[in-house]
Order: C-alpha cells, then sequence, then structure tokens
C-alpha cells in the first residue's frame, strides 16, 4: 500500500504542483482509510498461516511417532520370529511350510505402512492446499483496496474533495471491508476448519490404518509358531 503512496505522490509534485497540499492531504486521507482494512485483511492472512503450520506441526509429530514405534513393532516381531525359527527342532519340511509367505508378509507389511503414509499425505497437502487457495483468493480484496486509493488520485480533479473522501472512498472501502468480514473471513475459516479436522478425523483413520498392519504381520508371526509349536 505505501509503495502505491509514494508512487502517486511523486505523480502528484510533478503534475498537480498548484494545489499540491490539498492532494496530498486528500491522498494521505484515503491512503489511510485503505491501509487501516488492509493490515486488518494481512494480519488475518497471517495469523491463518501460523495456525495452520502449529497445527500441522503437531499433527506430523503424531504421525512420525506412531510410524516409528510400529516400524520397531514390525522389526521386533520379525528378529523375535526368525530367531524362533533359527532354533527350531522341528523338521525341515515343517519349517519350510510354516515359512513358506513369511518374505512376502514382510514385504507386504512394508507397503501397508507405506500405504498409510501416503494416505497421510495425501489428506494433509489436500487440507493444507485449500487453505492456501483461500488465502490467494482472499488477497484479492488487498488488492482491490489498492485499487480504490489509486481510483482516488484519478478521479480528485474531477470530483469535490470533501465529497470523495466521505462518500465515494469511504463508501468504497467500508463495502471492502464489510465483504471480507461477512463473506471472505468465513470461507478462510472453513478452509482453516479442515486443517483441525485432520487431528480428528484422519488421524484416527491412519493410526487404525498402521494399527491393522502390524498386527497382521504379528498375526502371521504368531501361525508361525504355532505351527512350529504342533510340528515338535
Amino acid at each position: 500500500m505505501k509503495f502505491f503512496l509514494c508512487l502517486l505522490l511523486a505523480i502528484a509534485g510533478q503534475s498537480l504542483a498548484q494545489s499540491q497540499d490539498e492532494f496530498v492531504d486528500y491522498l494521505l486521507e484515503i491512503q489511510a482509510q485503505a491501509e487501516t482494512v488492509h493490515q486488518l485483511m494481512e494480519g488475518t492472512f497471517d495469523n491463518m498461516r501460523f495456525t495452520m503450520s502449529d497445527q500441522l506441526i503437531d499433527l506430523n509429530r503424531d504421525l512420525i511417532a506412531r510410524m516409528n514405534s510400529a516400524l520397531e513393532e514390525v522389526e521386533q516381531i520379525k528378529e523375535d520370529t526368525e530367531e524362533l525359527v533359527e532354533g527350531s527342532s522341528a523338521q525341515q519340511a515343517c519349517l519350510d511350510v510354516a515359512t513358506a509367505n513369511w518374505e512376502l508378509e514382510i514385504e507386504w507389511v512394508g507397503q501397508a505402512l507405506q500405504r498409510c503414509a501416503s494416505q497421510a499425505n495425501l489428506d494433509i497437502t489436500g487440507a493444507t492446499a485449500d487453505v492456501h487457495s483461500a488465502i490467494e483468493d482472499a488477497q484479492v480484496q488487498s488488492t482491490e483496496l489498492q485499487n480504490i486509493v489509486v481510483r482516488g488520485f484519478i478521479d480528485w480533479n474531477a470530483i469535490d474533495y470533501t465529497e470523495s473522501i466521505s462518500t465515494i472512498v469511504g463508501a468504497q472501502i467500508n463495502e471492502k471491508y464489510e465483504y471480507f468480514q461477512q463473506t471472505t473471513q468465513p470461507a478462510l475459516e472453513r478452509a482453516l476448519q479442515e486443517v483441525f479436522d485432520l487431528r480428528t478425523e484422519m488421524l484416527p483413520r491412519i493410526m487404525t490404518c498402521v494399527d491393522r498392519g502390524v498386527e497382521r504381520f504379528n498375526n502371521y508371526a504368531r501361525v508361525i509358531r504355532d505351527t512350529l509349536h504342533f510340528c515338535q
């Protein structure tokens, strides 16, 4: 906003020298009105970004912690099962039957956990993209405030000074402010709510996905243990 003000003041000094003081006062006033609303908008955008960032940090921490613990569980199950097989006194034919699909199960659990992580990434990316898109759309309002100042400069010679400030420019700025409050801000809040919903909707779903992957692998390992016990 201030860049546009400096630019217009420079032009004013060249083309409107005869009434420069009056013009500068006029331009400063409409710029001040627009700047107040502009700062409110930009403050809203910054708060949304900070809030989203905080939510994602906490969410990713929980996801990473669960994924790491799942990998540790899988590794422990794998080590315990293979140690049991190596120390078993069962006949080789029984060992072969019991462990026939072991390598496939190891590969499967890895792919299962990867699918869980990929789904979480898709959900997070989608929610954050919606927030960024909503902010980008909302920033059009900020640009239009700048245009109000520019138009106010252009219209200055054609409209009475007092009337242009009190009626035309002020009304335009108020209109943008009301639109931002009534339409734009609720849209931003709805987009941000999607990020909050990740914790209550996506996180439990991903945790369940991970739990099922580990549970299936553990169940197969249990089948191997039971089979070897039967063979002995």
